[in-house]
């Protein structure tokens, strides 16, 4: 066994659960689908009047959402520099 293999063995075993295959993939897809439920419950409240400020921020949340945890279960990279 060459440095390389055990290198990428120690890769596989930082990577969390949910961001190994068919895990990632699948939640990745999950916070898309609330992502989009989100916003348009937030434009359904502008429509509607309610809310105040808190449709706003969900409609700014739930993109945010869709960004961030398909970036964290798909391609961020485990075990390299600080955590």
């Amino acid at each position: 066994m060459n440095g390389s293999e055990m290198t990428d063995g120690i890769e596989a075993d930082r990577r969390p659960w949910s961001a190994r295959r068919p895990q990632n993939v699948l939640l990745s897809l999950v916070f898309i689908v609330l992502a989009v439920f989100l916003v348009r419950q937030g434009v359904l409240s502008i429509a509607q009047g309610e809310g105040g400020f808190v449709p706003y921020l969900i409609i700014i949340g739930g993109p945010a959402l869709a960004c961030y945890y398909p970036w964290y279960f798909v391609f961020r990279r485990f075990g390299e520099g600080p955590s």
